[in-house]
Order: structure tokens, then C-alpha cells, then sequence
């Protein structure tokens, strides 16, 4: 198998991760790689180790960029513009790949015809699949919510020309808007390819992003309203479905928040009984004449002992 393909690997404080990363680049049963590295202002010592890691890097094709923070939407953007390979695959500088990944992606979008090849999602700490549900491509349920992580393998030619959108740069959803976008406006042809799985790191950071619902929301609706003319009809109701299935979710997630503040709260005034109760305690403590008549007869021991 001779096709090229490009990795674009994106990074931003990700010391403690960015070596298992590369390394597993490095070590693809797929040798025929060009390389690309982009390090978007990190404060860490990411650029370093990213510097002394690519000295080792068995391709000829290995380039190294760094630049001030500017979002990983224009990161990316910027990769877009410069790789060469026939095939192109984005890796987050948090997750890894298994030794035979590229391999199994492109042979299977290879034997499916297709544009762009997918995977599940494997929460390596968890030992858990991230994605639930038949993940084989279906419009409606793309519609409904996103299911093809960034780290899919597409092809050159039927996204050489596209860039993600800017107005989502440091928003959420970017990876979602790119592949619809090539799927609706480009014809692009994706099929799942489940002989391999994305080693994806779970973080508090992405723990915190798939709870903004407000933000997701908006993000939502502005993507499927770019969209929504090229929509067919019969899936538009797959929005609705969309819509309610978000709906339910977070009345549970607010239903179990204010379970929690009711537990806290309680919690707290429970607690807030208890040091009265105490302040009481030793308040008749004080007053009762046990205490009263215990204080006069260490009274004289207090005075020899301060020397008095």
C-alpha cells in the first residue's frame, strides 16, 4: 500500500501526553507518512519535547511549526494548506493510535469507495466505548448529532479546497460542521471501520466542553442552519428528534444538579444544627453546678501551677 498520507498532529499544553502521541505515529504499520507537527503557543514544555521527538521520526517528511496561540480551528486551517499526501488525518496531540491504525482505516475506506473513513472511540482509562449506538453512517443521525471524531481519514482531493469555520474557532462543534460540510456540499461518501478504534483520552477539560449545553446549543443551530436548505426534507425531522433527545438529557443533567444542591444544602443546615446544639451543650455545661463546683476545686492547682 503506497498511498501517502498526512498527519497533522495539533498541540496546546499537552506536555504529558504529546510524546505517547507521536511515538505511536511513529511506530504505524503504515510507513508512508508525511508529517506535520503544530505546536499553537503552548506555555508548557510541549515544544520542546516536540522538538527533541521529531530528531527521531522515521519519515522524510517531517515538519515542525510553531506560532502564538491562535485556536486549533486556524491551526488546522493552516495544515490544510500545506500537507501533500493523498490521504490527510488530524490527530489531537491528547490521544494515540494503535500500531495498525492508519493501515486499517485506509484499507477500509479503500474496499468501501469511500471519501472518509471513521472509527469508535476507545476511552483507554475507562476501558470503555466513548460512542454508543450502530455507528454505520446514516444522514438523519448525523443530523441528529456528530458521531465522526476529527481523527477520521479522508481523502486529498475531496478536501484539499475546504477549511474549517472560523466563526467556531474556540467555540465546540468544528469538527462537526467540516464533515458536513463535505458530506452535503462536496458528496463526500463516509463508512465506519470498525477493525480499529481511536485511543481517545478523556479530560476534565472535554468532561467540561460536552457540558456547556448553552454554548453546544448555539453551536448547534448555527451549524444546521448553514445547511438546512441542502437538507432533504424527510430528514428534517430528524432535527426534532434531535432536539428532543438534547432535551431530555438536560433535564436529567439539571435534575441531578439540583438534587446535589438540595443534598448540599441540607447537608449544611444539618450542620449548622449541630453547632448550635453544641453551642447549647456547653453553654448549660457552663451553668450547671457540676461545672461550676469542678472549676473552684481545680482552682488552687491552676494557681501553683502558674507559680502564683
Amino acid at each position: 500500500m503506497n498511498s501517502k498520507v498526512s498527519v497533522i498532529v495539533t498541540c496546546y499544553n499537552h506536555e504529558k501526553y504529546i510524546e505517547e502521541c507521536l511515538r505511536s505515529i511513529f511506530s504505524q504499520t503504515h510507513q508512508d507518512i508525511e508529517l506535520l507537527v503544530f505546536n499553537d503557543g503552548s506555555t508548557d514544555s510541549s515544544g520542546q519535547i516536540i522538538e527533541n521527538l521529531i530528531l527521531e521520526s522515521p519519515f522524510v517528511e517531517t515538519y515542525y511549526f510553531e506560532s502564538k496561540n491562535r485556536g486549533v480551528v486556524t491551526v488546522r486551517n493552516d495544515g490544510l494548506s500545506k500537507f501533500t499526501g493523498d490521504y490527510l488525518l488530524f490527530v489531537d496531540s491528547d490521544n494515540f493510535l494503535d500500531d495498525q491504525h492508519i493501515e486499517k482505516l485506509l484499507t477500509g475506506l479503500l474496499a468501501n469507495q469511500s471519501d472518509i473513513a471513521y472509527c469508535q472511540l476507545w476511552d483507554f482509562t475507562g476501558k470503555k466505548d466513548v460512542l454508543s449506538g450502530d455507528l454505520t453512517f446514516n444522514l438523519e443521525k448525523m443530523i441528529q448529532g456528530n458521531f465522526i471524531d476529527v481523527s477520521a481519514l479522508v481523502r486529498a482531493d475531496i478536501v484539499k479546497s475546504q477549511k474549517f469555520d472560523k466563526a467556531l474557532n474556540k467555540r465546540s462543534l468544528e469538527d462537526y460542521d467540516f464533515w458536513l460540510n463535505l458530506i452535503i456540499n462536496q458528496n463526500a461518501k463516509p463508512c465506519f471501520v470498525p477493525e480499529t478504534k481511536l485511543n481517545y483520552r478523556v479530560t476534565e477539560d472535554s468532561r467540561s466542553d460536552h457540558g456547556n449545553w448553552q454554548r453546544h446549543y448555539k453551536d448547534y443551530f448555527y451549524i444546521i442552519n448553514k445547511y438546512k436548505e441542502k437538507i432533504p426534507e424527510e430528514i428534517i425531522c430528524a432535527l426534532e428528534k434531535g432536539l428532543l433527545n438534547w432535551l431530555e438529557q438536560y433535564e436529567v443533567l439539571l435534575a441531578d444538579s439540583k438534587k446535589i444542591i438540595t443534598q448540599r444544602d441540607e447537608y449544611i443546615q444539618n450542620q449548622e444544627v449541630l453547632i448550635k446544639e453544641k453551642e447549647v451543650e456547653k453553654a448549660q455545661l457552663r451553668n450547671s453546678k457540676s461545672f461550676r463546683l469542678g472549676n473552684k476545686l481545680l482552682h488552687p492547682f491552676r494557681k501553683n501551677k502558674n507559680g502564683k
